[in-house]
């Protein structure tokens, strides 16, 4: 089977899930954030579902946000759908989103260091995902409001490309990506998960 690298597994993306939109893909999939008025929330999952039944390609999940004394923490889980490998090196490039899917100014850096050090990176290395195994990086930020002249920054959507040349893939986490007024979030190095988690 040929490895597909960086590139996109599957020309067609895959079948979207909770949580998850291929960009530029018209779903009526549930979505976890802030509902549109009238709309329900679905109860959100307690892990990524790494569920490749049905789907081909690379499919990004959100975990729930973890937020405890205005540090917030996710799991960003990619598991390999398509064929082949698919393999992963470093740090995903993120951007934070506004309603209307567009870039809002929020950094993103490389390591959780400057933000937090409880959230330990392992550093950029390899790694090769088959069909059916998954790989996280924890997406760390802060709740801070400390310039009153702008208003506070909530980013409902976080656009996620796993390696250069992958797929973006939009996802949105329940209660959002408040940055406040901090303007950056921060990621870990991807790091493989073992088969028995």
């Amino acid at each position: 089977m040929a490895d597909q690298g960086g590139l996109p597994p599957s020309a067609a993306g895959p079948t979207p899930s909770f949580g998850v939109t291929p960009d530029d893909l018209d779903t009526d999939a549930p979505r976890y954030g802030a509902p549109s008025a009238g709309a329900e929330i679905p109860d959100r999952p307690a892990v990524a579902s790494r569920d490749c039944s049905g789907r081909s390609g690379l499919l990004v999940e959100p975990g729930p946000v973890d937020a405890a004394m205005g540090l917030r923490a996710m799991t960003v889980t990619a598991t390999h759908c398509g064929t082949g490998t698919f393999r992963l090196y470093g740090y995903p490039d993120l951007k934070a989103l506004d309603d209307d899917r567009e870039p809002l100014d929020v950094r993103t850096l490389r390591g959780t260091r400057p933000i937090t050090t409880g959230v330990p990176d392992p550093g950029p290395h390899a790694v090769t995902l088959r069909h059916g195994e998954s790989a996280t990086v924890s997406v760390v930020w802060r709740n801070t409001y400390t310039d009153t002249t702008h208003p506070a920054v909530d980013a409902p959507h976080l656009r996620v490309v796993a390696a250069p040349g992958a797929p973006a893939r939009t996802v949105t986490p329940h209660g959002g990506v408040d940055v406040g007024s901090t303007g950056r979030i921060a990621t870990t190095a991807w790091k493989k998960l073992t088969r028995d988690r």
